[in-house]
């Protein structure tokens, strides 16, 4: 008889959207984030550790020691392997650097589901996430109405090279495109950290004067620049993307003036349904793609549920 593992080690050649497989009990999920310090990856472990106990399974997580290092997490990835467990839900560090290692482990019989921070290879069996650009412009159209149509703009940028990243400032810049009374006055980076963030508003604060908004490609990034801001006393309206809940509050209490849905929990859930689809011999697309809302003042307490009382979105009305 075929077993879960050695379906998945065929129907990866053949199709990573669809695998003969019988379900196993006592399975296991590893799940893989970057850091420890960014709210957004805690969501997703809880909404991964909720939604596999509902399906039966358990869950590890694997979590570099120091925030976003690549060489750890390339090692964390090689050590869960030799405990191979019966999948593994990863959030990418480096996409491109790491698809040598997610080729062996998936070519070992090991599921992978792709999360959060698209790789452009891979053999992986699905991936669940949202449309970065489409945030990017979500965000920038609420930070232009919000000042009216015209101002000067700085951009925080996470890591370069992320695709995240990428996406996302792509998406700032289109979605700016359209109020030509909106200058850029400067993109820097400050690595996805909001110590990093901060320092950064700090300088551009006391070098660049008249700023008039800021877009930062996560919502920890945001609210360090905007620590800055009001240590400074200056105006300034500030706009993120995750929604994580500091952010929500900061929102709702007029602080920042929005954030873009970019839910850790709903996309774990979804990984986690994957798997679990795969291993009953369910179709699962290659890709499974997130709406995200626009958070304001107006709809910020929608968003302020504590992850223990939501639930995980219905696969039929995301997928189909």
């Amino acid at each position: 008889m075929m077993t879960f593992k050695n379906s998945i080690r065929t129907c990866a050649v053949l199709a990573l959207s669809q695998f003969l497989a019988l379900p196993l009990a006592a399975q296991e999920i590893a799940v893989f984030t970057k850091n420890q310090v960014d709210p957004f990856f805690n969501d997703i472990r809880v909404g991964a550790e909720m939604a596999a106990a509902a399906k039966g399974w358990s869950t590890v997580q694997y979590v570099p020691t120091k925030p976003n290092n690549l060489t750890e997490q390339i090692s964390q990835l090689e050590d869960a392997s030799l405990r191979n467990p019966d999948a593994i839900l990863f959030v990418p560090i480096d996409p491109d650097a790491l698809a040598p290692v997610v080729e062996r482990v998936a070519n070992a019989g090991i599921p992978i589901v792709n999360v959060a921070d698209r790789a452009a290879s891979g053999s992986y069996l699905t991936f669940v996430g949202f449309d970065d650009v489409v945030l990017g412009e979500v965000a920038a159209k609420a930070l232009a109405d919000r000042l009216g149509g015209e101002g000067r703009v700085v951009i925080i940028e996470g890591v370069k090279g992320s695709k995240v990243n990428e996406d996302r400032v792509n998406g700032f810049r289109s979605g700016l495109s359209a109020f030509p009374s909106i200058e850029v006055i400067t993109s820097q980076p400050a690595n996805f950290q909001r110590l990093q963030a901060l320092q950064v508003m700090e300088n551009l604060i006391q070098s660049t004067p008249d700023i008039d908004g800021v877009l930062a490609s996560i919502d920890a990034m945001a609210l360090g620049a905007l620590e800055a801001i009001e240590a400074a006393g200056i105006e300034a309206q500030v706009v993120g993307v995750d929604g994580i809940s500091e952010a929500v509050e900061a929102v709702r209490d007029g602080r920042m003036a929005a954030t873009a849905e970019f839910s850790g929990f709903k996309m774990s859930c979804l990984a986690i349904e994957a798997v679990d689809r795969a291993a009953n011999g369910l179709d699962v697309p290659a890709e499974i793609l997130l709406s995200g809302s626009l958070i304001t003042a107006e709809n910020a307490g929608d968003f302020l549920v504590p992850l223990e009382e939501q639930t995980c979105p219905d696969w039929d009305a995301v997928v189909n």
